[in-house]
């Protein structure tokens, strides 16, 4: 009978935390289909440092237990918890030292520990994830590589797993996570199961295809931001990275240094990134074949783009659409 800490925290989502109980729900019934009422499945408690009611999204009030220090369990999950800013979310994860401790003691008794999306935070502030892998939203990597350098970060992951260690990206991929933990505690055909009763698509093993490419926009660097101008403006001509650098009076070297510095990228590789992202937005909303938008967005080479669009995206172009197309 696995034992489930469900750590509730002021501000959790409660999707994060209700549907991962939910999928569970849904586990120990096709379990006990299966193998007979005698079977004992997960069993889970709402726990929190103090104990009694704690505030979720939504105006949604969970009754807690306290944790203590004999406690023992197979799982403990941290949910995602609401981002209300950099300063007041840098002041709740320091605010959390006892129950980092507390995670981390779980850990040390054999426990896998699990997070979800800005949860994510809270594991790594335990220290566990230094010089291991993990995932987190993707609309947080800067934060998260700020904060925590040495973690071997990969926003491009749905789900990573390191020594009892597994990360889960924006908070629907509780549900990955969750199937993840049922395979592993009883078997792939009552993940499968599960799975398949609730729609979950287990083909979706990456967030690459939702990430933005064009890198943020804030960095401050005004010689950055007047070459991503000139980029933007440019995207389907041929462009030359020294002619941009000589238009803007510095040397390649130098525009390629500060694009690194502000992006985390070359200018080259932003320009890269701007078309497929305009690619991406013609598959999204428009009838036009793919040859015609690879030649929109500035290639002439479509086997070139749709293997470069596969790289970023992990999708080809017509999977992209597939998956993505709004309909009218």
């Amino acid at each position: 009978m696995p034992s489930v800490a469900l750590i509730t925290l002021e501000g959790s989502y409660a999707s994060s935390l209700t549907g991962l109980m939910d999928l569970f729900q849904v586990a120990n019934a096709h379990v006990r289909k299966q193998f007979g009422e005698h079977m004992k499945p997960f069993e889970w408690k709402f726990v929190s440092l103090a104990g009694g009611p704690v505030n979720v999204s939504g105006g949604l009030t969970l009754a807690t237990e306290s944790i203590a220090s004999h406690d023992q369990f197979d799982l403990v999950y941290i949910p995602g918890v609401f981002y209300s800013g950099q300063d007041a979310f840098e002041r709740f994860l320091e605010s959390q030292a006892n129950l980092c401790s507390w995670v981390a003691t779980q850990w040390q008794r054999g426990a896998i520990i699990a997070a979800n999306c800005t949860g994510t935070f809270l594991l790594a502030e335990v220290g566990l994830l230094d010089k291991r892998n993990a995932t987190t939203t993707w609309w947080l990597e800067r934060r998260f590589r700020q904060r925590y350098p040495r973690v071997h970060l990969d926003v491009r992951q749905l789900l990573t797993e390191d020594e009892r260690l597994i990360c889960a990206g924006g908070i629907p991929t509780y549900q990955h996570l969750a199937l993840r933990m049922i395979e592993h505690f009883f078997s792939q055909s009552i993940a499968a199961l599960c799975a398949k009763t609730l729609l979950v698509d287990v083909g979706q093993t990456a967030q690459a295809a939702y990430l933005p490419l064009s890198g943020t926009e804030d960095h401050g660097d005004s010689l950055v931001a007047k070459a991503q101008y000139r980029l933007q403006q440019d995207m389907r001509k041929p462009v030359s990275i020294k002619t941009l650098a000589e238009e803007l009076s510095v040397s390649q070297r130098t525009l390629t240094r500060r694009f690194n510095t502000a992006l985390g990228m070359q200018p080259i590789t932003y320009l890269q990134n701007l078309r497929i992202e305009a690619a991406k937005q013609l598959l999204e909303i428009t009838d036009m074949n793919i040859e015609t938008i690879i030649n929109e967005v500035g290639y002439s080479d479509a086997s070139s783009f749709s293997r470069l669009f596969l790289a970023r995206t992990e999708l080809t172009p017509t999977t992209y659409r597939d998956r993505f197309r709004r309909t009218r």
